[in-house]
């Protein structure tokens, strides 16, 4: 028994990642039959990444260039199978879960020791394996880059924080929310280091795409520019019941189709309440003054919660980007509570009623989303940031 628990304590940083990825190709394996990717992305991901030539080239997304680029290049090692490319990206998306178990571990267990630690990444364990997010949307990649990001500066090793924040942003522009978070927790010469770190690799990247291929990756650029709302309190002042999804895979080829907005257009303009949250968050960060660790996550998640108040749309995978910063920094009964009535509105939003088309219902659960963001706003400010709380 002894020598077990030796070889358990000796392997746990790696023990959860590894059942986290056998626990999925297991079930790739057994319900790709039944429909795997239920009413997901990954169906869409195909659809475009089938398309002649490559992203950014020949056809513009709605992505920022990383996970397009992996599909294509995976879709091609399949030679344009479906099943084998299926497979691929599920195998991609498993490992990035992977590694967001890991670098988890390696970072509560550094804010609370490794028994504490261990709890808190066993419950992450559990959401991550069952919640269809993770397999349906390619979001696990770049939350997979953010923990990167999180571990890199609490080890403030500057270099590959943002390289990892640069790498994120070219996945999904998420990462950036990190930068914020630094002010005042480090020097402005290390805010001003990273920061350029990451943006020098988004331009130099975004800068050949545009030299190559100027009008898809204006394209690509600019569409999120001109969605309509959707799932959030200002889609329902818009009177847009609907989900995310607003263009065909046709539309792709023809770069004059990325402003096509497919709903009502806002009400109040989001250029206008940016500048109300925007100057909300700046304020907190002016006053904050706790500088330890903790609060370097916290800050995060007040950065994220701003932004998704403010946000014009909201996506319920985006869930899997506030669980982790809620089991970081809050107590852990509190901690608990607050992820799993985050995650069982979600899911009553998404799929249960917009996947069976009752979106004149949606209103309730996005106004109780909203509430538990406001809550967990509140705490982080009050509790984190501006208490001695530990």
């Amino acid at each position: 028994m002894s020598s077990e628990q030796g070889w358990i304590k000796e392997n746990e940083p790696w023990l959860l990642p590894f059942l986290y990825l056998f626990g999925r190709i297991i079930l790739f394996l057994t319900l790709i039959p039944y429909g795997y990717y239920g009413i997901g992305d990954l169906n869409a991901y195909r659809e475009w990444t089938a398309l002649p030539g490559w992203p950014y080239l020949d056809y513009w997304v709605e992505y920022p260039p990383l996970f397009p680029f992996l599909s294509e290049i995976l879709f091609r090692m399949a030679g344009e199978q479906s099943f084998l490319y299926d497979f691929l990206v599920a195998l991609v998306l498993a490992f990035a879960g992977s590694v967001i178990l890991y670098l988890f571990q390696k970072i509560t267990s550094r804010l609370y020791g490794d028994s504490a630690g261990q709890i808190r990444s066993l419950i992450l364990f559990g959401i991550m394996v069952v919640l269809p997010y993770t397999w349906w949307y390619a979001d696990v990649i770049t939350l997979a880059l953010m923990m990167a990001g999180i571990w890199s500066l609490l080890e403030k090793k500057d270099k590959l924080a943002g390289l990892w924040i640069g790498l994120g942003m070219l996945a999904k522009w998420f990462p950036v929310f990190l930068l914020p978070a630094l002010f005042r927790y480090r020097p402005l010469k290390n805010l001003l280091f990273i920061s350029g770190i990451a943006i020098t690799i988004v331009s130099i990247v975004f800068g050949i795409l545009f030299v190559v291929s100027p009008q898809m990756t204006r394209a690509s650029l600019l569409t999120q520019t001109g969605r309509a709302s959707w799932q959030t309190v200002w889609a329902l002042i818009d009177r847009n019941l609907t989900t995310g999804a607003y263009l065909t895979t046709e539309q792709r080829l023809d770069p004059s189709q990325y402003l096509q907005i497919t709903g009502n257009p806002a009400v109040i303009p989001p250029s206008l309440t940016l500048f109300v949250f925007g100057g909300i968050g700046v304020g907190l960060l002016l006053k904050r003054n706790r500088f330890d660790d903790l609060s370097l996550v916290a800050a995060i998640g007040i950065t994220w919660s701003l932004f998704l108040l403010w946000s014009p749309g909201w996506s319920s995978q985006w869930v899997l980007y506030v669980i982790p910063l809620v089991l970081l920094t809050l107590s852990l009964p509190y901690a608990l509570s607050w992820i799993l009535g985050f995650v069982l509105i979600n899911i009553l939003e998404f799929p249960f009623l917009l996947g069976r088309g009752l979106a004149d219902h949606i209103w309730i659960v996005i106004i109780l989303r909203v509430f538990l963001i406001v809550i967990i706003q509140i705490v982080w400010a009050k509790e984190i940031i501006f208490s001695n709380y530990k």
